[in-house]
C-alpha cells in the first residue's frame, strides 16, 4: 500500500511540475536583471529650502509658523504674519523646537523649559532644569536637551515628559577624550529621545552616548574613525559622523554598527594652496529622515539616506 501510494505521490509530483519552456536564441528569453545603484540624484533646488533655513532658524516642520527672539520676547509667525508672542526675561534663549505634530513651540529658557501653545496661544514653565540643544521626539510626547554648556561642562542629559512636566536626568557622563585633538573632550549639541522617552541618544565628535533612561546607564559607543561632528535623526535610529579625512560614516543605533561609510568630495584649497578638511562642518537630518545636509562649503551638500548617494542641485527655476 505505501509502495502504491508512494508511486502515485511521484507521479503527481511530476505531473503538477510547470512544463520548461525551451530557450530561445531570438532574444525573447525572459532576463532577470538589478538595477545599478545610482551615481547621483537630480533634484530642484527648492526641494531643500525650508532644511536649510532650519538650520538657522526655528521653523516648524511644514514651514508655516517660525519662531524668533526680539528683545526678551519670544516672537511667532504664521505664513509670515505675527501670531503671537510671550515674554522670556532673558536676554538670550538656549534653544528652540517645533513638535513634528505642530502643537508646540518649546523654547529652552537660560532658568527652565517654556512650551508654547499653538492652539490656546499660552506659554507654560515646565519647572526643569535648564537645558540647551532642545529637541521634540518624534511623536512630540518628550523632549530632550542637556544641561547649559556654559555652566556646566559636562551637563547631564535631560528628558522631559511634555504632558506632565516631570523630567528625569541621567547621571553624569563620564569625560571621554576626543581622539584627533589631544586634550580635547567629547561634545554633543545632537540629541533625540525615542522607545516612549526610555532611550536617549546623543551624538558628536567620535562616537555617540546611549542613555537607557530606566536603568539610568550610559553607554559610550566610539567609532574609532577619528570624526570630528556627528549627529543623530530625530528617531534616533541613525548617527551621522563626519570624518575630516573627506569620509562620512552613518552608524545604526539598535545594532551599533557603522551601516556605511562614503567619501565625501575635496573641498577646495584655501587661498589656492592649501587643501581644507572637513574639521567643524556638521551634517543635519532633514526632518523626514531621507536626506542628509552637510552645512559647509558653497551652497554645502546634500546626501540621500541610508545609501550615501549625492544629490546634484539643479538651477533654481528647473525642475
Amino acid at each position: 500500500m505505501r509502495l502504491v501510494a508512494g508511486v502515485a505521490v511521484l507521479a503527481c509530483l511530476a505531473a503538477c511540475q510547470p512544463t520548461p519552456k525551451q530557450a530561445t536564441s531570438d532574444g525573447s528569453d525572459p532576463i532577470v536583471a538589478t538595477q545599478p545603484s545610482p551615481t547621483s540624484i537630480t533634484m530642484p533646488a527648492e526641494a531643500f529650502d525650508l532644511s536649510w533655513r532650519q538650520l538657522d532658524h526655528y521653523f516648524s516642520q511644514d514651514g508655516r509658523f517660525e519662531a524668533r527672539q526680539v528683545n526678551e520676547w519670544m516672537v511667532v509667525t504664521r505664513d509670515g504674519k505675527e501670531f503671537g508672542r510671550f515674554g522670556t526675561a532673558a536676554e538670550r534663549v538656549l534653544g528652540a523646537d517645533f513638535s513634528p505634530d505642530g502643537h508646540y513651540l518649546a523654547v529652552a529658557h537660560p532658568d527652565t523649559v517654556i512650551t508654547y501653545d499653538l492652539t490656546t496661544k499660552q506659554p507654560k514653565a515646565l519647572f526643569t532644569p535648564s537645558v540647551e540643544s532642545i529637541r521634540f521626539s518624534a511623536d512630540s510626547a518628550y523632549l530632550v536637551g542637556r544641561e547649559d554648556y556654559q555652566k556646566v561642562r559636562n551637563g547631564r542629559l535631560v528628558v522631559i515628559d511634555v504632558a506632565t512636566g516631570k523630567w528625569t536626568a541621567s547621571p553624569v557622563p563620564p569625560k571621554i577624550g576626543v581622539s584627533n585633538d589631544p586634550g580635547k573632550y567629547w561634545y554633543s549639541g545632537s540629541f533625540a529621545v525615542f522607545d516612549h522617552g526610555k532611550q536617549v541618544v546623543a551624538a558628536g565628535s567620535d562616537g555617540f552616548l546611549h542613555w537607557a533612561v530606566e536603568s539610568q546607564k550610559l553607554t559610550w559607543v566610539p567609532c574609532g574613525c577619528g570624526a570630528d561632528t556627528g549627529a543623530v535623526n530625530r528617531a534616533g535610529s541613525l548617527v551621522a559622523l563626519v570624518i575630516p579625512d573627506n569620509k562620512l560614516s552613518l552608524w545604526e543605533v539598535a545594532g551599533r554598527r557603522e551601516q556605511r561609510v562614503w567619501t565625501l568630495p575635496e573641498l577646495p584649497p584655501l587661498n589656492g594652496d592649501y587643501p581644507l578638511r572637513y574639521f567643524g562642518v556638521e551634517p543635519h537630518f532633514t526632518e523626514d529622515g531621507k536626506w542628509l545636509l552637510l552645512d559647509g562649503g558653497e551652497g554645502g551638500q546634500v546626501w540621500s539616506i541610508p545609501d550615501g548617494v549625492p544629490v546634484k542641485i539643479l538651477p533654481r527655476g528647473r525642475n
